[in-house]
């Protein structure tokens, strides 16, 4: 995913990454986030306010081809309206917005009550998770994703 970051900037695409812990949830309050040392696993979405996407599928041809995933397609207007204003109210607070800096670099924006932090480099992350994303996006595996 990280090779693709700027050609999805480009198309217009807005980006959030979840933040490892957000700040501030408890264990009763973390439907977005799952446990602290989890990441959200579950695709769900909103299709125009009136489908709603749940599943373990991910959307490409690894997932396609070898696992046994599976996903639902639900037709609830009420449903779909409920889980889009979750996600805009949710996820611009307990994730990273990237964007492309001037020099189309990508930066996570940080959104919190006292303004914006930005990060010129993936939060969370250490020199050497970022080498190895770096030398992982140049081999050539591009069927097993």
């Amino acid at each position: 995913y990280a090779k693709r970051r700027k050609p999805l900037l480009d198309e217009g695409v807005k980006l959030f990454e979840m933040k490892r812990e957000a700040s501030g949830a408890t264990t009763h309050d973390r439907a977005l986030t799952g446990s602290s040392a989890s990441s959200l696993h579950a695709k769900t979405f909103s299709v125009d306010r009136s489908r709603v996407f749940v599943g373990s599928f991910n959307f490409d041809p690894r997932s396609e081809r070898l696992n046994t995933e599976m996903g639902f397609v639900i037709d609830s207007p009420e449903l779909a309206r409920r889980i889009a204003d979750i996600f805009a109210d949710e996820v611009p607070v307990r994730s990273y917005e990237v964007r492309l800096s001037r020099s189309r670099e990508p930066q996570w924006v940080e959104r919190s009550d006292s303004g914006e932090t930005v990060h010129d480099v993936e939060p969370g992350t250490t020199f050497w998770e970022r080498a190895m994303v770096a030398v992982l996006s140049v081999l050539p595996i591009e069927w097993l994703l």
